[in-house]
């Protein structure tokens, strides 16, 4: 495949396309400063003071990596009462998806449903997904350095557009019970006349986010679309199907990885072995990462 290969734009009627838009007008994926704060954050060599006068001018992001450094999860009993040591205890790629977290919660409660359960449960298998991207990432040395976070954190909020601007459409075709067939895009499309994938790359898009982003959402549910991401696609499409299964409400130890067939996608791109580096420690990492998403769901 072509390194230079481009993504052609996400496929929506041009009906569908202006109602998205008047009902996303008020979104924004993430706002200016925390953009801003993300691509300081990706030099390796930026200074800590740099990064820091940046977030300082978000009170709340300030208040959230302050909160998160003396929280259990990171204190060790000594309390920090400044942005620069807050950065210092955690580094820059806890930061990173703090920010990105934090953004999207606030996105999240800007979004007004009929059915408030929907938002919850849509933003808890984002969550969930995210925390099995960087628990799984680290198994199986898929080499990702943060974005894999990102890609979990925002890989489905396709379905939440979907839920806010064609509620009774979602209602008929997704109960949110995390079982998702080969059907599930097809129906989409016969019922809207587009899918949650089309329309949240659609979104992405329009936010500007990288394509890596665009293409996690695009092509999660088949990640051999993927042009120029596939790997960081396959991880998240690996960790969909786990975060599927908990939020099914199903026992750790029942879980099958022989079933998640974007395990042997992310083995094709270069990941060797993965699937036998899980097969003895996927219940432990299913547990770690729902126990972590609680812990990034409270910030």
């Amino acid at each position: 495949m072509s390194v230079g290969a481009v993504l052609a734009d996400p496929v929506i009627p041009e009906n569908l396309e202006s109602l998205f838009r008047r009902r996303t007008q008020d979104l924004q994926m993430l706002p200016a400063i925390a953009i801003q704060a993300l691509e300081i954050a990706k030099d390796p060599d930026c200074a800590i003071t740099e990064f820091t006068a940046v977030v300082e001018r978000d009170v709340k992001l300030a208040a959230d990596i302050l909160g998160m450094a003396n929280s259990a999860l990171y204190s060790p009993g000594r309390p920090i009462v400044n942005l620069h040591q807050s950065v210092v205890r955690l580094g820059f790629r806890q930061c990173k998806n703090l920010i990105l977290s934090t953004s999207m919660t606030s996105l999240m409660k800007k979004i007004t449903l009929g059915e408030e359960w929907i938002r919850e449960v849509l933003w808890r298998h984002g969550f969930l997904t995210a925390m099995l991207a960087i628990n799984v990432n680290r198994c199986v040395g898929a080499g990702f350095q943060g974005e894999e976070f990102a890609a979990g954190l925002i890989h489905d909020f396709g379905r939440t557009l979907f839920a806010v601007c064609l509620p009774e459409q979602f209602a008929q075709i997704d109960p949110l019970e995390f079982v998702e067939g080969p059907s599930l895009l097809p129906d989409e499309l016969e019922a809207c006349g587009t899918n949650h994938c089309e329309v949240g790359a659609w979104f992405a898009q329009v936010n500007r986010l990288p394509t890596e982003l665009q293409e996690v959402i695009r092509f999660h549910h088949d990640p051999t679309l993927a042009l120029r991401h596939r790997r960081l696609v396959a991880l998240t499409a690996v960790c969909d199907h786990m975060a599927n299964h908990l939020q099914r409400g199903e026992d750790v130890h029942t879980y099958d990885l022989r079933e998640n067939s974007a395990l042997f996608i992310l083995e094709g791109c270069g990941v060797r072995n993965a699937a036998g580096r899980l097969v003895d420690t996927v219940g432990e990492v299913m547990e770690t990462a729902a126990k972590d998403a609680v812990e990034m769901m409270a910030f």
